[in-house]
C-alpha cells in the first residue's frame, strides 16, 4: 500500500471516529440528559451482556472503582439500572440494566440504525455490503 493510501485510511478513519463520537453523544443524551459516554458505554454493555459486577465493569473500560460507583449510582438514580445480590456470593451485588434503560436503549438503537439507512440509501447494496464487510474485517484485525 503507497503512503498516500496510508494517509487517506488514516485521515477518514480519524473522520469516522469523530462522527461516531457526535453520534454516541447524541445517542447518550437521548437516553437520558446528562449521561456521560462511559456511563452509555456500561450501559450498552450490561444490555448486551447482561449482569455484572461493577469491578468488571471497571476492568472492561480501564476505569477505576470510584469513576464506576459514581456512574452506577447516577444509572440507578434514574431508573436504567439496578443492583440484585450476586447469588454465587452474598457479599457482593450485580448490576443489571432495567427495562426501562432497556427500552431508552432500543429506541436509540432504532433511530441509529434509521440514520445509518438513510446515510446509505443512494449507496449500491453490493457497495453497503462491501463497507460492512471491510469495516468488520478491520474492527477484527487486532483479535
Amino acid at each position: 500500500m503507497s503512503e498516500q493510501d496510508h494517509d487517506r485510511v488514516e485521515r477518514e478513519l480519524s473522520l469516522l471516529i469523530r462522527q461516531a463520537r457526535t453520534l454516541m453523544v447524541t445517542s447518550a443524551s437521548t437516553v437520558h440528559a446528562g449521561l456521560e459516554l462511559s456511563a452509555y458505554a456500561t450501559l450498552r454493555l450490561l444490555d448486551t451482556e447482561g449482569p455484572l459486577r461493577a469491578s468488571t465493569i471497571g476492568e472492561r473500560f480501564a476505569l477505576d472503582k470510584s469513576t464506576v460507583s459514581r456512574q452506577l449510582s447516577r444509572l440507578i438514580d434514574w431508573g436504567l439500572v439496578e443492583r440484585t445480590p450476586d447469588p454465587s456470593d452474598g457479599r457482593a451485588h450485580l448490576v443489571a440494566i432495567t427495562p426501562t434503560g432497556h427500552a431508552r436503549l432500543t429506541g436509540v438503537s432504532q433511530q441509529r440504525k434509521g440514520e445509518i439507512r438513510r446515510l446509505l440509501e443512494q449507496w449500491d447494496e453490493k457497495d453497503v455490503a462491501e463497507f460492512g464487510r471491510l469495516l468488520e474485517l478491520f474492527n477484527h484485525s487486532n483479535s
